[in-house]
């Protein structure tokens, strides 16, 4: 067992064109560093292809426990750019999710 565990989740946005998807990365990545309960976080986007790659380390004793947080970390971060609920599995795809144990320990 693992006290904490580094996170990957690639989501593919649904959006107009690439303005739009930079508007979109923008408020991604401000929402996604106001996230509590994550180190190390970070966004990238693929301009071209419409995705958006969140990484973080995060704690918890079992990998599903690890990966139950960052999927809500990632979907309160696109609830707050504006992908609101009901609805929001339209414009976002849940691509790729990978999970390993964390190099470094997770400072509390």
């Amino acid at each position: 067992m693992n006290d904490a565990f580094h996170l990957e989740v690639v989501v593919a946005a649904d959006v107009a064109g690439p303005k739009d998807f930079e508007s979109l990365f923008d408020a991604v990545a401000e929402a996604f560093f106001d996230c509590d309960g994550l180190q190390n976080a970070d966004v990238s986007a693929d301009l071209r292809a419409h995705t958006l790659t969140f990484e973080m380390d995060v704690e918890g004793g079992r990998e599903a426990d690890a990966l139950e947080r960052a999927l809500a970390a990632v979907r309160t971060t696109l609830h707050a750019a504006g992908g609101a609920t009901p609805g929001w599995e339209r414009h976002f795809r849940m691509l790729r999710q990978t999970v390993e144990a964390s190099a470094a320990p997770f400072q509390a």
